[in-house]
């Protein structure tokens, strides 16, 4: 039986424990609990949760079973926790929301969240720990780094180009073959129409740098 771990206790996690019950195999899968640094360990978190709070995510002590699926929205941060549970021999889980359309053609990387009724085209590539939100599409032949983040009815469109840890915000779009730089932040309802520099924030439409 594989143990499925959510790292994270706030409010993205309450979404993605529906979308974790939603996509279980209860044959070979199980929701074990979830880990938070900010939370003080208790029986059960609100009811919504049903779910045990295990403790801080560096006090906990892996086991065999233990598969991982982060709940944290901030790009960064969600990598400096995957690569400090990686240091520690943890595994990671890929969830796909049923919902959601996946070409045959596509790769997602290890630990990636693809939320309800969103689109991974065909070609694209999809790094590791990357979080595709309700909505939201990947083009044909784009190509996300490890920890992005894409917000809700986020729009890449063909052969878009995100580096690391990049926030899309809310309805946003990236036109054709465009490149955002790593840990850039494009904002919500922005349309990007050429390249983001690293580190750069931009906003409104057409997109301006902040």
């Amino acid at each position: 039986m594989k143990n499925i771990i959510i790292v994270g206790a706030g409010r993205f996690a309450r979404e993605l424990l529906c979308w974790l019950e939603d996509s279980l195999d209860p044959a070979s899968e199980r929701i074990a609990g979830l880990l938070d640094d900010t939370l003080a360990p208790a029986p059960m978190l609100e009811d919504e949760y049903r779910y045990p709070l295990l403790g801080a995510i560096a006090a906990y002590s892996l086991r065999p079973d233990d598969v991982f699926v982060l709940a944290v929205g901030a790009p960064a941060a969600r990598l400096a926790i995957a690569e400090g549970l990686a240091a520690r021999g943890a595994r990671f889980h890929t969830l796909i929301h049923p919902s959601a359309i996946v070409a045959r053609t596509a790769r997602l990387g290890r630990g990636a969240v693809v939320c309800p009724f969103a689109l991974v085209s065909a070609g694209s590539r999809v790094g590791d720990f990357v979080t595709i939100n309700s909505y939201a599409s990947v083009g044909h032949d784009a190509v996300l780094g490890n920890g992005c983040t894409l917000s809700s009815h986020v729009d890449l469109t063909g052969a878009v180009q995100l580096g690391v840890a990049v926030m899309v915000g809310s309805g946003a779009s990236v036109l054709p073959r465009v490149q955002v730089g790593d840990g850039a932040t494009v904002g919500a309802g922005a349309v990007v129409m050429r390249r983001v520099a690293a580190g750069a924030t931009v906003y409104a439409p057409p997109a301006k740098t902040l």
